[in-house]
């Protein structure tokens, strides 16, 4: 298993929309993100975690799928992809948005799906989210992998 904290990691935004990563396979922007979309590609799972800010995700997870093109027609390995999020509200609904947008993502990817999701709501500040049900089920769907 591997982790990456995104929130420590650099990853600049796409300036030039050539695309041309797609057809190289590799992004010609020096930064972080080309380690971690390789990792992504040679990943048996991939689980995004996120907080919701306005409703979707974080900018920095927007902005590392944006920046996975070079997975984009590749031989990537992952099949199954979980999102867990939190955030202040409470609302069942307050995770849509973000899941929809992760699910535009995956829809680029023929061999992959959204194997599962949970939202921790409630959750406004650190330690918020300890006891909420959201983290049983969050280790219950990990043993499950």
């Amino acid at each position: 298993m591997s982790a990456v904290e995104l929130s420590t990691a650099e990853l600049l935004l796409i300036l030039d929309s050539s695309l041309c990563c797609q057809q190289t396979h590799k992004c010609v922007i020096k930064d972080d993100a080309p380690a971690i979309v390789e990792k992504m590609k040679n990943a048996d799972v991939i689980a995004f975690a996120s907080p919701i800010y306005y409703y979707e995700m974080s900018g920095q997870l927007k902005t590392l799928l944006d920046r996975a093109n070079p997975l984009f027609g590749s031989d990537y390995a992952f099949r199954d992809i979980y999102f867990i999020s939190a955030a202040a509200d409470t609302d069942e609904d307050t995770d849509k948005r973000a899941v929809s947008g992760l699910e535009g993502w995956i829809a680029c990817f023929e061999r992959a799906r959204l194997a599962g999701k949970i939202f921790g709501a409630g959750a406004n500040d650190v330690g918020d989210i300890a006891g909420n049900p959201a983290v049983q089920e969050a280790y219950r769907m990990g043993r499950n992998i």
